[in-house]
This record gives structure tokens, sequence and C-alpha cells, in this order.
């Protein structure tokens, strides 16, 4: 599997065709269109691919959300089958590689949207992931959300109790997700998914911590 990093905006025509294409078979549900406001809205795209075919796509962004180092994922997909996680996964680190590059010594906020359990799995790892299981969330934490959800273009349709935003119907929230990715919900998200309606296309916002040595193992195992 190849996976390349860069500038959103150099994304050819035929690329965002594909894109689309791949989008249309993993996540019908969101509009193809999306892909134009990803490249607006965030300056990175990283791909993965086999054999000169895109397999999988995220959208993000390394910045700074009042002064503190953030990764953003935007809108994500893997090609439906068995290296769906694998892929996802592959391209998050990815981004974990360019932050800690971008912001070294410095802890990083990580955060995106989910629609499904399997997608929040992708945040595994980070410390003091919110919203947990069995965790009443800190007014620090859910401003963090507000932050998130204004970021992302939905705080008009976000609750920063639950953290969930409300689809913009008839089109699904633009999430970090992939059909292989969803099964039995894993302990590590009981509950938080309780009020999120995922025909209707809604999402959970969720962030965590990476912390400086664990970008710097990241780093490292490049």
């Amino acid at each position: 599997m190849e996976i390349d990093s860069r500038d959103s905006d150099t994304l050819k025509p035929p690329e965002l065709d594909e894109l689309g294409q791949l989008l249309a078979s993993a996540n019908p549900g969101i509009d193809e269109a999306e892909i134009d406001r990803q490249v607006e809205s965030f300056p990175l795209v990283v791909t993965a691919k086999e054999d000169d075919a895109i397999v999988g796509f995220l959208f993000g962004s390394l910045e700074r959300v009042g002064g503190t180092p953030c990764i953003l994922w935007g809108l994500g997909t893997a090609k439906p089958g068995r290296q769906a996680k694998k892929t996802l996964a592959a391209m998050v680190q990815e981004l974990y590689r360019r932050a800690a590059i971008t912001f070294p010594d410095e802890d990083v906020l990580v955060g995106g949207r989910f629609a499904q359990p399997g997608g929040y799995t992708l945040l595994d790892g980070l410390a003091d992931r919110v919203p947990r299981p069995s965790h009443k969330a800190t007014g620090e934490e859910r401003a963090w959300g507000r932050r998130l959800a204004k970021r992302f273009s939905c705080d008009d349709r976000y609750d920063d109790q639950a953290f969930t935003v409300t689809a913009a119907a008839p089109a699904h929230e633009p999430v970090v997700d992939s059909p292989s990715l969803n099964g039995s919900s894993p302990k590590s998200a009981a509950g938080v998914f309780d009020a999120v309606d995922a025909e209707r296309g809604d999402a959970v916002i969720a962030f965590g911590w990476a912390l400086v040595e664990d970008l710097e193992g990241r780093l490292a195992a490049q």
C-alpha cells in the first residue's frame, strides 16, 4: 500500500472523480459534492493506493485552535473490505507523522466526526478521549467540543452535552468511517453513539490527546 499526503488543492479533476467514486461505493449517504467542500476546508489530503488505484482518502489539517496544536480529521473513507481498517489506520498514521514534525515537543489534540463505533476506534490509544463511557465531561472538554463544531462548520446543529451533530438532511455528516469497520460495538464506545441516528447521517464529535512521547514514537517507527 502506498500512502501519500499533499496539499488538497493540488488534486486534479480525474483524482477528484476517483475520490467521488470511492465515496459513492463506501459511504453513499454522503453527498459527493462534499469532496469539493473538503478541499476548501482542509488543506491536506492523504491517499492510499494499491496498484495505482485509490483505495482510501482522508482530508485533514494541522493547525492551532486557540493556540493549541491540533490534528483535525475531515471526511475520510476506505474501500470496503478486510483491508479497510488497515487503510484508515495508515492514513491516520501519516497525519501523526506530519504532526510530530510540525509540532515538536508539544501534546496535540486530535479530533474528528464519527458515525459508528468502528470509526471511533481510530482514536484508541489517545489520552483523555472525549466522549467516552462512564465519563462526565468537564466544562473545558465541552468547550473543546464547541470549538471543533465551529471549526467543522456544524455548530448550529451541535449538542455540546451529548457531543452529537444532527445531519443537515438529506446529506449525511462528513465523517471518518468505512462500512467494513462497523459491526458489534466495542466496550470503548459503549453508550457514546446512543443518541446518534446513523440512518439520518448524524455524527459524534470526538477527540483525544496525542502526547509528545506518542508522536515521537510514531515518527521513530517510520
